[in-house]
């Protein structure tokens, strides 16, 4: 494909982002499977296109609009600061696979496109400015570094199942067959491959030995304590990568729900236990879902709470849905976290421990609505919070490296996605060992 082409290719795929709900990475994969004459080269260059497009949506919008330019995906791709006029008008030559040409207007309007030195902080972190207010309130002097990182390219995190394998041999396969990989900085089942792979056919995956899992959400599932032979459930479970993980640590034996509002996530987990070689779940639907509250309520050893939010802790992965997100649907989601909040906590037995999880990083799905729990009046004389470093070491049995009661990842400090995870107790007696 010529370099003309390859924009042509880009300007459709962005279409596809701009016009619908659908994940980037999704859409470049239809492409491909459509576009089977494209190389390898040609998909790597057209994807490279795509994401610095999305990565860098911030500044060319603003360009765009200071220009007078309505948004379109091929305005977004032209207000790349990094190429003149003259570098667009070659490439829309006209030809055959080739863009349109530039219109006078087009033309004109590129002309205008102002200098991105003097754009404003949230078209410079790639993020709406309601957005930017928010994460500037989080991170204050440190804001610009935090958004850089979180714009970044996420690794590849492994969590090795422990059920099959241990992370010693796991590494030591990578390393036969010259992949390059190492262990995760915090937690004890992670690898960090330095780069991409295609995991899906990979025996390692295939045989259930790993599973795609950033090392945040390897943490949080950890510092539950789930234990052989306890009432465990996953209340929030979706495709169910903190099930397996749960699994894992109770050895397979007790008792292990995972519930959703979507059957439709739940349904991919079926073959994932399988592959994983876990026996001890019981998937519970929507429908079902208030019956196995009600006859849960105070029985519940452990229950993993990781509510729907922003996913603005995993933007660096999904840059597109930053564009998609606003204060209305995060009141939205405020509500609806605090009543998955309360159903986990009704749940809980006497000594029982709680997860309440996000990937996100605004203190409003997070602290905020720790706070509130612990200070709502159905709750505060019955729930406690359990500090942080405490939490890990009667988990993961050494000494907490991270400082806070709270556990609050970003990728410029960890290099992990942004993710927030709390540990709340019912009151009462110790839960047994």
């Amino acid at each position: 494909m010529t370099p003309s082409a390859r924009l042509a290719a880009g300007i459709e795929i962005l279409g596809g982002v701009l016009g619908s709900n659908q994940a980037a990475d999704r859409l470049l994969a239809q492409w491909q499977r459509g576009n089977r004459y494209a190389g390898a080269k040609d998909r790597r260059a057209i994807t490279e296109l795509v994401y610095a497009a999305l990565r860098e949506q911030g500044l060319r919008r603003w360009r765009l609009d200071e220009a007078g330019v309505p948004l379109t995906p091929r305005g977004l791709l032209m207000a790349d600061p990094a190429h003149d006029p003259a570098y667009w008008q070659a490439m829309c030559d006209g030809g055959k696979y080739a863009p349109a040409p530039l219109s006078a207007e087009e033309a004109a309007a590129l002309a205008r496109l102002p200098e991105p030195a003097a754009a404003p902080l949230w078209a410079r972190i790639n993020l709406p400015p309601e957005l930017a207010a928010l994460c500037e309130a989080r991170f204050g002097a440190d804001t610009m570094a935090e958004m850089t990182a979180l714009n970044g390219r996420a690794p590849l995190d492994l969590r090795v199942n422990s059920l099959r394998t241990t992370r010693a041999n796991v590494l030591e396969q990578l390393a036969a067959e010259g992949i390059a990989a190492q262990p995760t900085p915090y937690s004890p089942l992670g690898i960090r491959l330095e780069a991409q792979m295609r995991l899906e056919t990979h025996p390692l995956y295939t045989n259930g030995q790993v599973e795609p899992q950033d090392e945040a959400a390897q943490l949080a599932a950890l510092l539950l304590g789930a234990r052989p032979n306890e009432t465990v459930v996953d209340l929030c479970a979706g495709a169910g990568g903190k099930t397996l993980a749960l699994a894992a640590q109770m050895k397979n034996r007790g008792r292990l729900i995972a519930a959703d509002q979507d059957f439709r996530r739940l349904n991919r987990l079926k073959p994932r236990l399988t592959r994983a070689g876990v026996t001890l779940v019981e998937t519970v639907a929507a429908e079902k879902l208030p019956a196995m509250l009600e006859a849960l309520e105070g029985k519940a050893d452990r229950v993993f709470v990781d509510v729907p939010c922003s996913g603005s802790g995993t933007w660096r992965r999904n840059p597109e849905t930053r564009w998609r997100f606003g204060p209305a649907a995060l009141e939205e989601l405020q509500a609806a976290q605090r009543g998955l909040l309360a159903q986990g906590l009704r749940l809980l037995k006497p000594g029982g421990r709680l997860i309440y999880a996000t990937c996100s990083i605004l203190p409003l799905e997070n602290d905020a609505q720790v706070d509130w729990a612990l200070g709502e009046p159905a709750f505060h004389a019955d729930v406690t919070e359990v500090p942080l470093a405490q939490a890990w070491e009667e988990a993961l049995s050494t000494s907490c490296p991270l400082s806070g009661n709270r556990l609050a990842l970003t990728p410029l400090r960890h290099g992990t996605d942004g993710f927030f995870a709390a540990v709340l107790a019912r009151r009462g007696r110790p839960v047994a060992g």
